[in-house]
């Protein structure tokens, strides 16, 4: 388990699904990353299957240049909504949530609404003539690229997912020229005062409060779905007779230190400070169920078996102003782009001509 860090300030997230995931304008920091992860995905899937060439709907030729949609007469074809399917699909996984393969056509649907966009801002970009850099748009792709053991299986990758390099590199020249749009045109017309930042904080208290931590130790013996049984019960019994040996007065730390399978053990089984969620769940449970000094009976955890033993507890405080108005300033700063690139995206689609295939694939 190691020992638990200290989670940083986090702030609620949303806006624009352009401009934020599942926002698709990739920057060095996140995008290249997602889109990476991405295409391994499809080159796991692809080795997996079971599926045989001629059980495909569509030749990848085909598949990749279909129009599914068209922009103010712009194309967008099968090979962009592939990749943004997928990114779609990550960005849900990234964000906590299972991809279901039953609502594979709602996703394909929402990644094609946000392919729309996507043209509606660069078309935008366009206008104001801001494109992307070269040298930038090379370096995100050697990135992404890099993510692979070799050239070999970053090419399957592509042709698993009928997308192209050169279907790949438009994709990122693209959303680096929204991206930039954005920093040059929209982020300098935004400023968020102090006393919004002020407000904000004060009408909501619940999302600037530490939470409640507790620091406990714990020895752990390790088993797993596949340990025998005889080999549990064994586990199961060594822990019972450290507890007795650790209520009799013998050092739990010690006991920590010989008997541990844990990288703390070194530490005496030392977890450190810890709220709900960083731990596996049924760990917690009984680590915050315990008063100062009491020690647990033997817990079942995924990570194996544990004795647990709570050392202090802190409860949740508040977080003062100080503390948290730089990174709000920066939340409510985003918020606010965000919000005017979704003003941008609605002006701009009140105006365009669009029209999407029946069954885009």
């Amino acid at each position: 388990m190691g020992r638990a860090n200290r989670q940083p300030l986090t702030l609620p997230t949303g806006g624009h699904p352009w401009y934020c995931p599942p926002v698709e304008i990739m920057t060095k920091k996140h995008g290249c990353l997602v889109l990476a992860a991405a295409l391994l995905a499809a080159l796991l899937l692809e080795s997996c299957s079971s599926k045989k060439p001629e059980e495909a709907l569509k030749p990848p030729e085909e598949a990749g240049t279909e129009v599914v949609a068209q922009v103010n007469g712009v194309h967008i074809y099968a090979a962009e909504l592939n990749l943004g399917v997928t990114r779609y699909e990550q960005n849900l996984t990234a964000s906590g949530q299972v991809a279901d393969p039953e609502k594979a056509g709602e996703y394909r649907a929402a990644a094609l609404q946000v392919l729309i966009e996507n043209e509606l801002l660069y078309q935008e970009a366009q206008r104001r003539g801001i494109t992307a850099a070269k040298e930038a748009v090379d370096e995100e792709l050697a990135a992404i690229a890099g993510q692979f053991p070799g050239t070999l299986m970053f090419e399957k990758a592509l042709v698993q997912m009928n997308v192209t390099k050169e279907d790949l590199r438009r994709d990122l020249e693209r959303a680096q020229s929204v991206q930039r749009m954005i920093e040059t045109s929209i982020e300098p017309q935004v400023a968020v005062s102090a006393e919004e930042v002020r407000s904000y904080y004060d009408a909501n208290p619940r999302l600037f409060t530490d939470p409640e931590r507790i620091r406990a130790r714990h020895i752990l013996i390790r088993v797993g779905p596949n340990t025998p049984e005889d080999r549990k019960a064994q586990a199961r019994q060594t822990l019972e007779g450290l507890r007795r040996r650790a209520l009799q007065g013998e050092s739990f730390t010690a006991l920590a230190n010989e008997h541990s399978q844990d990288p703390t053990s070194g530490e005496g089984g030392d977890l450190g400070y810890f709220a709900r969620g960083q731990l596996p769940k049924a760990f917690e449970e009984a680590a915050f169920a315990l008063q100062t000094g009491e020690i647990s009976g033997v817990v079942d955890s995924s990570w194996g078996y544990h004795l647990i033993q709570l050392l202090d507890r802190r409860p949740a405080t508040p977080l003062g102003f100080e503390r948290v108005k730089e990174s709000l300033t920066g939340f409510l700063r985003k918020r606010k782009v965000d919000e005017a690139v979704v003003q941008l995206t609605k002006e701009m689609r009140a105006k365009a001509k669009i029209s999407v295939s029946k069954r885009p694939r």
